[in-house]
C-alpha cells in the first residue's frame, strides 16, 4: 500500500495536485523539502467575495494543504493525520494573481503535530497566516 507521503512526492513529480480539492482550485505543489511545501495558486475573480477580494475560505483551503503537505512529507508507512484545530489570521487583501503558501511544520509529538503557513502575493508581502493542529492516526 502506498503511503501519504509516497502520494505527495508523486503528485509533486509529475506535476500533478495531490487530491481532488487542491485540483479543484488550480493548487500545485512548487517544492517540497522534509517537514516543507510551497504551493502556488492563481487567484481571479471566480474565487472572490461579495467584496471583490479574494475569500477567505478559499486562503484557508490553501494555507490548510501547505501545512497538510508539510506534515505528510515526514509520514511514514501506515501513518496519517487529520487536521483538528486551525487559526486563520488575514493580513491584507489579495485581489488577483499568484498567491503562494509556505506551509512548515513546527513541531510533532506521537500523537499531534504543530504545523504553520504563510500567504504571501508576487510582491513577496504577508497576505495571511496560520496555525493548525493536527492528530496523528494510523492508516
Amino acid at each position: 500500500m502506498i503511503g501519504l507521503q509516497e502520494k505527495i512526492y508523486i503528485a509533486w513529480k509529475n506535476r500533478e495536485p495531490p487530491s481532488p480539492a487542491t485540483k479543484t482550485l488550480g493548487i500545485t505543489i512548487k517544492r517540497l523539502g522534509k517537514g516543507h511545501a510551497w504551493l502556488e495558486m492563481h487567484v481571479d475573480e471566480t474565487l472572490h467575495n461579495l467584496s471583490g477580494t479574494m475569500h477567505g475560505g478559499v486562503m484557508g483551503d490553501i494555507a490548510d494543504a501547505a501545512m497538510g503537505i508539510a506534515l505528510a512529507t515526514t509520514l511514514k508507512p501506515g501513518e496519517d493525520f487529520t487536521t483538528i484545530e486551525m487559526k486563520m489570521s488575514f493580513l491584507r487583501p489579495h485581489i488577483t494573481g499568484i498567491l503562494r503558501a509556505e506551509g512548515n511544520l513546527a513541531k510533532r509529538g506521537r500523537r499531534v503535530a504543530f504545523a504553520e503557513a504563510v500567504l504571501t502575493n508576487a510582491k513577496r508581502e504577508v497576505i495571511a497566516k496560520s496555525t493548525g493542529t493536527c492528530l496523528l492516526l494510523k492508516a
